[in-house]
């Protein structure tokens, strides 16, 4: 079966080139062959998180998908709000799709999946996606290296990743406008951030830092600290970041901002997300993800509460041990692939994956078919009523595509400001310091337990930058914390993993 006009992400086309070459593909299965398929349409059964109103079936995109890959694919879509019931459901009885979007979490697996693994409910993918063999699926293969590490579990390779994120996904921005009318400079440290936070506040009508929680400005926390969550030693000894004498530096850095009025007074119950606040225009600055197609919408919301509002994403802030930067795991979700499926049929599978991980999947999922879904007008492309009630932006979250900072030109941005966040983009490439070595770990007590042992910890945080926990009172719970026998279980199964799969 031959690709047609699939790009490889290193020739990144104009927007209204790129759509024009995607409807310009054939929808021939082989072209090279008068049409016709080598073998049978692949019969292909695929569950997949519904995030709002799904496909119908017998759409043009679906159509699209199954000549592309020489696939017949019954799509079972579920609704967000029920999903994980439902894929509990399919593990504990063996009803599974032969494709299965699973959820990942911290770590990587949910005990459900992490058991349905050991029974042998999953193929082993490691064969397939390691070495020259996963060069075979060009897509994937364009992955980052640090994206396969963190699929890796207990030593193989069980899920596929989907939406594959950058490893920087979080940073600051700050409003720049606010910046140029006072005379500062763009913060390039956690100490001139601190500084124009401090000076730029002017409570009750502006505050600093958008929070909602004592995690809002995690990033900062990493800067501080020079760890992400847990740290491990040489020797396979686990360290939770928060419980470390580093992470009272962030504390009294959270406190010094709250004292000084450049936190809300109410912040845990104001309403709405950090990025709904700095929105309203009553904020200086907000550390949130780094998607450039999120900067217009906020210039947008914002321009309606402070009509001279710019914002600037700033680049990596360096903090005492490290940078102002959060490492993503990789994906929101993996692929997994029933173990009943015939071992023959995974390549042909792993084929039609890697088409939905090619740029051309993604502006199929995005924009639909010319003259079905969309048309351009004055080089725009603007979406139909078709497009929306066949339900085709589901597929966008099917989308496993790794473009790096180049997907963003498929968003109509300013290109100056294009530019300036592909320089950010890479700059945070190069200061990605953080690891992540619990992510791939099973320990059945950090599932089962780790709620309840921290269920005060936001808690005594907040109490702390208020002023109503002292450092001693901070310390006594910590101690009480990191020597529970809890706490010890995990550290210890954390290690024995650790050395195990090393």
């Amino acid at each position: 079966m031959s690709r047609i006009c699939v790009f490889r992400k290193s020739a990144v086309l104009p927007l209204v080139s790129a759509v024009a070459a995607l409807s310009a593909c054939s929808l021939s299965p082989d072209s090279s062959n008068g049409g016709k398929a080598t073998s049978p349409p692949l019969e292909v059964s695929w569950m997949n998180i519904a995030y709002g109103a799904p496909p119908p079936g017998g759409d043009a995109v679906g159509q699209r998908i199954e000549a592309e890959t020489n696939t017949k694919i019954s799509w079972q879509w579920v609704p967000l709000n029920g999903y994980k019931e439902r894929l509990n459901v399919a593990l504990n009885t063996g009803d599974l799709a032969d494709i299965t979007q699973v959820p990942t979490s911290n770590p990587i697996y949910e005990t459900a999946t992490n058991e349905a693994i050991q029974a042998g409910v999953f193929h082993d993918l490691t064969p397939y996606l390691t070495g020259d063999n996963l060069q075979k699926y060009p897509n994937l293969a364009a992955y980052p290296s640090s994206i396969w590490d963190n699929m890796v579990y207990n030593g193989k390779i069980w899920g596929i990743p989907r939406h594959p994120n950058p490893p920087i996904f979080t940073t600051v921005h700050i409003r720049k406008d606010l910046l140029d009318r006072e005379g500062l400079p763009v913060p390039t440290t956690w100490e001139e951030l601190t500084d124009a936070l401090l000076r730029l506040s002017d409570p009750p009508d502006l505050y600093g830092l958008a929070m909602k929680s004592t995690s809002s400005a995690d990033v900062i926390a990493n800067a501080i600290t020079g760890i992400q969550n847990w740290d491990v030693d040489g020797e396979g000894n686990f360290r939770y970041r928060d419980f470390m004498p580093a992470f009272k530096i962030y504390l009294r850095w959270l406190k010094q901002l709250y004292d000084a009025g450049a936190i809300h007074p109410e912040f845990p119950i104001v309403e709405g997300s950090e990025t709904d606040l700095f929105k309203t225009g009553k904020y200086v600055a907000v550390a949130a993800n780094t998607h450039m197609f999120t900067i217009p919408d906020w210039l947008e919301k914002l321009k309606e509460n402070a009509p001279e509002a710019d914002v600037l994403t700033l680049k990596v802030l360096q903090g005492p041990q490290g940078y102002a930067t959060s490492m993503a795991t990789g994906s929101w979700t993996n692929l997994m692939i029933d173990s009943r499926v015939p071992e023959a049929d995974i390549p042909r599978l792993l084929e039609l994956i890697d088409f939905t991980s090619s740029p051309v999947y993604q502006r199929l999922a995005l924009y639909g078919i010319e003259g079905v879904h969309y048309e351009l007008k004055n080089g725009a492309i603007e979406r139909n009523d078709k497009y929306r009630n066949e339900g085709i932006e589901a597929y966008t979250w099917n989308d496993g595509t790794y473009t790096g900072a180049d997907n963003y030109l498929l968003w109509d941005a300013d290109p100056a400001r294009l530019q300036w966040y592909k320089e950010v983009f890479d700059d945070s490439q190069l200061k990605s310091t953080y690891s992540n070595p619990a992510y791939n770990l099973y320990s059945p007590s950090l599932v089962d337990k780790w709620g309840d042992l921290t269920r005060d910890l936001e808690r005594n945080k907040v109490k702390f930058v208020m002023g109503v926990l002292s450092e001693e009172d901070w310390d006594q719970y910590v101690n009480r914390l990191v020597s529970s026998a809890d706490y010890v279980q995990i550290a210890d199964e954390l290690k024995n993993a650790y050395l195990k799969y090393k």
